[in-house]
């Protein structure tokens, strides 16, 4: 008797064992396993760690879609390098004499990459610009951080950057700039922000897929979208940085010392992606907005401030994106466009980037 106990408990011992392997290989929840002798079947049910599941629950709650126009998410990480192009413009006006001047900033190369755990997000990025230069004389920052949410019902992010410093004096109304000095330092501005955005056909249109490259749209679809932006900017205009030739020359209602504003609006778009071919996608997304502006503006000849404003923005994307789900690589163009009115004066700066990005999926779910 004693031995048939031992027997059985070694048995029972293996068992266990072989449901652990299986278990851990397959992240399976119930194992079957055959007992010898009388060849009985015993289901035997193993519970993933409790943060786990919940995390896996949620993130399945929010890719969920129709597989026949979304290949959904398939591996728990993704690592990606990205080189990028930055490039922003600024139009001030005065209502008061009609008369603009538009500002360019030098042109930044940007080296970096994105890390991202099931549908969370990080992204480092250094300006390759300010190698090599002193602090507070870079044509823009050295350092730009994204946080990002991308699942089939809606995508969220944080970002925050700083533009500016160097750039150029492309034109002033009633002005001929050719042949003259239109080297610029005294521009500064700092932004940062977080948007978060529904799309309602999520079972068809994939974001993901456009943007996140942690899915892959098989059917060409389009969606319409709802958001709510926040932004702030802090514009700096240090008007003695000017060239000498246009110091006490120019319109003195095109110029002031700062700008702060901080947005709140909510958006209404449509975004399409298109499928090419197999793995190969294009995709825009076009959201203009509107809400209100909490603004203050110091002009440098009146030297007074001006509160509160509507806000009109726009935000444009558009994407080339190549994915087999093991690896990606993708060409995607934004512009995001902020613009102050108020009174005699007016601000229009706008954000340009293109960039690469080559992507490698791995930790396949099963």
């Amino acid at each position: 008797m004693t031995k048939f106990f031992l027997h059985r408990i070694v048995v029972m011992l293996v068992a266990i064992c072989v449901c652990h392997d299986v278990f851990a290989q397959n992240d399976s929840t119930y194992v079957s396993c055959h007992q010898q002798g009388n060849k009985e079947e015993v289901g035997h049910e193993r519970q993933r760690p409790f943060l786990l599941k919940a995390l896996d629950d949620v993130t399945d709650f929010f890719m969920g879609c129709d597989t026949t126009y979304v290949t959904p998410q398939q591996y728990q990480l993704s690592a990606e390098a990205e080189v990028s192009y930055w490039h922003d413009y600024y139009n001030l006006r005065s209502s008061e004499t009609n008369k603009t001047m538009t500002i360019q900033s030098d042109p930044s190369v940007i080296l970096g990459g994105n890390v991202s755990y099931s549908i969370f997000g990080y992204g480092l990025l250094w300006n390759m610009n300010d190698l090599g230069i002193k602090a507070g004389k870079t044509n823009g920052t050295s350092l730009r951080q994204t946080f990002s949410i991308h699942t089939a019902k809606f995508f969220a992010e944080y970002y925050t950057f700083n533009s500016g410093k160097g750039a150029e004096i492309r034109s002033i109304t009633g002005m001929s700039l050719k042949g003259k000095d239109r080297t610029f330092h005294g521009l500064n501005s700092r932004c940062k922000g977080g948007s978060i955005i529904y799309l309602f056909n999520n079972q068809h249109f994939s974001w993901p897929a456009a943007f996140g490259e942690n899915a892959v749209q098989r059917k060409s679809c389009g969606t319409w979208s709802i958001g709510f932006q926040y932004n702030h900017q802090r514009v700096t205009f240090n008007a003695e940085e000017l060239p000498d030739y246009l110091i006490g020359t120019i319109d003195s209602t095109l110029l002031f010392n700062k700008v702060n504003y901080d947005d709140f609006n909510v958006s209404v778009g449509y975004s399409y992606n298109c499928v090419l071919g197999r793995n190969v996608l294009y995709a825009i997304s076009v959201l203009p907005s509107i809400g209100y502006r909490r603004s203050n503006i110091t002009e440098a000849s009146y030297k007074h401030s001006i509160l509160n404003n509507v806000a009109t923005d726009l935000n444009l994307r558009m994407s080339l994106v190549w994915n087999n789900t093991k690896y990606y690589s993708s060409l995607i163009l934004e512009t995001h466009t902020y613009s102050y009115r108020k009174d005699k004066f007016g601000l229009t700066n706008t954000y340009g980037t293109l960039k690469y990005v080559l992507g490698l999926n791995f930790w396949k779910k099963t």
